[in-house]
């Protein structure tokens, strides 16, 4: 939780351009999710009409199909019964045995003396020729319980003698199944033998004077034929079904229910609804006439699904395209903007830290560039401006200073000092005196016009200070001071140790304590001089140390209203303003061990600037 917070904050929260590229893309990301969406339902809507209509097409013409075979057996009865030769042919082929029907032929064949006599068993052959569905007629007779099986091949009689009860059940069956399959223990009684994947259409034969029952015909047909004719005609598309009155399935374009009693109620649905049957399904019906037959188009869910499978992927890669190429471009273009903007932050805090040369390099003519480039000018502006309060700055300073120097009348001051030095020797008191004549110096050197000396002289000016409170405090402070034989002529701002010895003299020294002692070591680095001024004082204390370092990093800050010493700010400040950001002061120290004071200012002879 912790990580991912810390991400967030780092490449979330504080960056404008990845919340850009993150809004940007879930934006993208959700319309083209959105739009495939759309597409893809769309695409499915019209597939299933697609399908759905291809089904119904094929329902259609498998209707039409089987309409013409029941309009055919229907001719066939039309014909027998409609022609008393040939029902009276019929009859009496059925209530009489096949020796005397045989002998009944011969004695009509001689009444009538026809060259080519009309018999029902032509009829029937011209039906098999003419019709390619129908495989093969059977004629049973009840009373004398054989049957005459027809086909295009042969024609065969079968008497079965004692096996009554199961024509009485056969009977039974096809009285309520005026369509039905064609099991193979039932067709096999043919020569030939029948297809698994039949099915038949029987009818009652009755005595048209007697209205009796005397048997039956049975038109068997090949199922295959129905696939054969739907895929000629139409393009097929999810399942037909062909059911019977009983609902038994006596044709399966998938071959699963044939001859079993279809496991659905389909009476009561509407066409182009969906269905829930082995899963969610449209269903087309269609009742073939009078012909007591129902053609069930079924275009299930999952053929959808499948029909739009390549649709689905083809859509989700486009959409994956779509949403990659969509995020590289945003990506690129805003990593653009945002290596301009960081560019400018980066000039901004160059800026910030003092480096005012900075500019901003930018191309083209965007709102960037424009701001680049009131940027640049705002930094020539602000450059300008500090150069001249720069310069105004070491002219007010050096004007404070000889105003500070000028104060004190210089001749008035060395005269009476030196006449004071004199009385006091001649009363003996040669402490004073050598103290007088010290101060003597000291003014003489302060009130000298030039403002940059050598470093010996400013350290010869920090000895003769030092010995004044060396004699006053009589052997409680030890000073040290080293100059490096190197620098000596190196030129110097008067007046930069003198401040910082007088702190410690002011904060540091211990006046109860015989201990003290400060040294001041100058040497060069390089091309710098180093100024060390250190002592064993009272220190300053540990929560006061970063103000004070606070202060000397305020440079060119105006002093308070009557502030008139000359102090570690004063140095510093004088050093930035002559030399630049480069030196200036750095201060250490530890409470109860003592101060030490650093100036580093550049290695310059006399007569040269920086």
């Amino acid at each position: 939780m912790f990580r991912l917070r810390q991400f967030y904050l780092n490449h979330l929260k504080r960056k404008m351009f990845n919340k850009i590229v993150v809004l940007y893309s879930t934006v993208m990301i959700v319309l083209f999710a959105i739009a495939a969406t759309l597409v893809y339902q769309y695409q499915t809507q019209r597939i299933l009409r697609e399908q759905t209509d291809a089904n119904l097409k094929s329902a259609h013409v498998l209707n039409i199909y089987l309409s013409r075979q029941y309009e055919g057996i229907q001719n066939i009865f039309q014909q027998i019964y409609g022609d008393a030769t040939l029902s009276d042919e019929l009859i009496y082929f059925l209530n009489n045995e096949y020796e005397s029907y045989l002998k009944y032929r011969l004695d009509l064949y001689t009444r009538t003396g026809e060259q080519r006599l009309r018999s029902f068993n032509n009829l029937l052959k011209n039906y098999l020729e003419q019709e390619s569905s129908a495989k093969s007629v059977s004629i049973y007779s009840y009373p004398n319980n054989f049957y005459m099986h027809i086909s295009r091949t042969n024609q065969q009689l079968n008497n079965e003698a004692g096996s009554k009860n199961k024509w009485e059940t056969w009977f039974a069956r096809r009285e309520q199944h005026s369509w039905d399959t064609m099991p193979q223990n039932e067709s096999s009684r043919s020569s030939g033998g029948s297809s698994p994947r039949s099915y038949s259409y029987s009818r009652e034969l009755k005595d048209p004077w007697t209205l009796n029952r005397v048997g039956m015909m049975n038109v068997e047909f090949d199922a295959r034929q129905i696939s054969s004719w739907l895929e000629s005609r139409a393009s097929v598309k999810g399942r037909i079904l062909v059911l019977n009155a009983q609902g038994t399935v006596i044709y399966d374009s998938e071959d699963e229910y044939y001859g079993q009693t279809y496991p659905y109620n389909l009476e009561q649905e509407k066409a182009g609804d969906w269905v829930q049957l082995d899963e969610p399904s449209k269903v087309n019906i269609l009742n073939v006439g009078n012909a007591g037959l129902s053609v069930v188009g079924i275009v299930s869910q999952s053929l959808i699904e499948e029909s739009t499978e390549s649709l689905r992927t083809g859509l989700i890669l486009v959409t994956l395209v779509f949403m990659a190429a969509s995020f590289a471009i945003t990506f690129t273009i805003v990593r653009k903007f945002s290596k301009k903007v960081q560019r400018i932050i980066r000039s901004m805090n160059r800026i910030g830290e003092g480096d005012l040369s900075t500019r901003i390099q930018m191309s083209g003519e965007d709102e960037l560039q424009q701001i680049s480039r009131r940027f640049n000018d705002m930094g020539d502006r602000l450059e300008q401006y500090i150069d001249k309060m720069y310069t105004s700055e070491i002219k007010q300073k050096n004007a404070e200073l000889v105003a500070l120097q000028s104060q004190i009348n210089p001749h008035f001051l060395y005269n009476t000092l030196e006449s004071i030095r004199m009385k006091a020797y001649f009363v003996g008191a040669k402490e004073v005196g050598q103290m007088i004549y010290s101060l003597s110096v000291m003014f003489k050197n302060m009130v000298k016009k030039s403002t940059v000396v050598t470093v010996e002289e400013e350290m010869d000016m920090c000895s003769v200070y030092l010995d004044l409170f060396r004699i006053r405090y009589d052997g409680r402070l030890e000073t040290e001071i080293e100059v490096d034989p190197e620098i000596q002529s190196a030129s110097i701002i008067k007046l930069l140790v003198q401040p910082i010895v007088e702190n410690y003299i002011v904060h540091g020294f211990r006046p109860l304590e015989d201990n003290n002692k400060i040294s001041v070591r100058a040497y060069g680095a390089g091309d710098r001089v180093v100024i060390v001024v250190s002592d064993n004082g009272t220190g300053i204390p540990e929560e006061k140390l970063p103000q004070i370092r606070g202060t000397l990093n305020k440079v060119l800050q105006p002093p308070e209203k009557g502030h008139r010493s000359i102090g570690l700010m004063n140095v510093h400040e004088r050093i930035v303003l002559n030399y630049g950001n480069d030196y200036g002061v750095t201060i250490n120290s530890t409470e109860g061990q003592g101060t030490e004071v650093r100036m580093e200012i550049p290695m310059l002879r006399k007569g040269e600037t920086t």
